[in-house]
């Protein structure tokens, strides 16, 4: 499969002042949701799941490419929201950004523990970044960075691709790729410096 997906141009567009302010009220609902679930209120912990699991189920899929897993592991993610609720500060980050990683991390745990029993290949293909469920901002952000990854140097956007979605230590990653560690150090250095380069 090819790793370029196509897009339509109608989801390239800058969401404009509408769609930023809609985002923004979005991200300030789901703050004071994720608070509420800090002070225990259950109610609000059933709102929150369902304004974002598609948004959190998203990005699990895009790390485990299977369903079954990725529904499970979707669960478990809305357990450690509930459990680390309270420790989320409103003022200093982003409520999405906070459940995205906590979604990653969890994914990636699962990745981990299939490829330690030999479930998981390497592979060179772009998970999905975008999809309709996220905000308007953020989907052009997952696109941007879509192409930018696609105009990798291969070497460096396999190496990105195991490191950052399929949690792969350097250690890992040189095995897999049959480099030295520090080829494969070198390799995620200059793609991230690649990405940042192309993204600015």
């Amino acid at each position: 499969m090819s790793i370029v997906t196509h897009l339509t141009p109608s989801s390239e567009r800058d969401p404009g002042p509408a769609g930023r302010q809609a985002e923004a009220e979005r991200r300030r609902r789901i703050a004071k949701l994720i608070g509420a679930c800090g002070d225990g209120d259950r109610a609000a912990f059933r709102q929150l799941y369902e304004l974002s699991s598609r948004f959190v189920f998203g990005i699990v899929i895009a790390v485990l490419r299977d369903q079954e897993s990725a529904a499970e592991i979707a669960q478990e993610v809305y357990v450690s929201i509930w459990q680390r609720a309270e420790s989320f500060d409103a003022k200093k980050g982003n409520p999405l950004a906070w459940m995205a990683a906590i979604a990653r991390n969890r994914a990636i745990d699962r990745l981990r523990a299939d490829r330690a029993r030999g479930f998981v290949t390497v592979t060179d293909e772009l998970p999905e970044l975008a999809s309709n469920d996220m905000p308007a901002g953020l989907m052009v952000e997952a696109m941007a960075l879509r192409r930018a990854l696609d105009d990798l140097r291969p070497e460096f956007r396999q190496a990105l691709l195991l490191s950052y979605f399929q949690g792969y230590t350097h250690t890992e990653l040189a095995g897999a790729l049959d480099v030295p560690v520090g080829t494969a150090k070198s390799w995620v250095r200059r793609g991230l410096a690649a990405l940042k380069e192309a993204l600015e």
